[in-house]
């Protein structure tokens, strides 16, 4: 890992930090994405790196102009150690790995058990965007897509609700005239639960 990386990772992990003893969960789950995205963006190289089947699958950048990081299930507000963490959206990372702009159409999050669709929108310097009102992402562009809310406004669903419905959840990206999907099974996405 080269320095400009590590201190890059190192900032977006303190600011994440402060930003959950602030309360401010938002700003808390986009740093630690930057961090996370540095990081894997750094190890993998010329791949990328996606959950399928519960597993780890290493795929050659080419395949597509898009790199997605893992799922990530974010919480509903504070917990005390020990307490249930409910769930309040879906996330995950993108990057443009190509040598070209990417203009994305439509992104969402599909229940695997019932097609239940859930919009999202692009975080993208400290903002949310549809997918349709951001303009072309150049090559290298960082951004991020978090979901419409999950179960009631500020109060999300509790782990075993969220797993009766969101057991199995794809990521659809549309952009380019084309479109991608990542699947999540039931392992990977329990194991992107918030820990108590």
């Amino acid at each position: 890992m080269t320095n400009w990386i590590v201190v890059v990772a190192v900032a977006a992990a303190l600011t994440a930090l402060a930003a959950v003893f602030a309360r401010h969960y938002a700003i808390a789950m986009i740093a630690a994405l930057v961090g996370a995205g540095i990081i894997i963006h750094d190890r993998y190289g010329d791949f990328q790196q996606l959950p399928a089947g519960g597993e780890t699958v290493l795929a050659r950048r080419d395949e597509n102009p898009v790199e997605w990081s893992r799922l990530y299930i974010n919480s509903a507000g504070a917990s005390q150690p020990g307490t249930v963490v409910n769930i309040s959206a879906l996330g995950i990372m993108g990057t443009n790995v190509s040598n070209e702009e990417i203009k994305l159409d439509e992104v969402y999050f599909l229940c695997g058990l019932d097609g239940t669709k859930l919009n999202a929108q692009i975080g993208r310097g400290g903002a949310r965007y549809k997918a349709r009102d951001l303009g072309p992402l150049p090559p290298g562009a960082l951004f991020f897509v978090v979901s419409d809310p999950l179960g009631p406004t500020d109060a999300g669903l509790s782990p075993s609700e969220f797993l009766k419905t969101w057991a199995t959840i794809a990521f659809v990206a549309r952009y380019n005239g084309t479109t991608q999907r990542i699947e999540f099974d039931r392992q990977t996405v329990e194991s992107a639960l918030p820990k108590p």
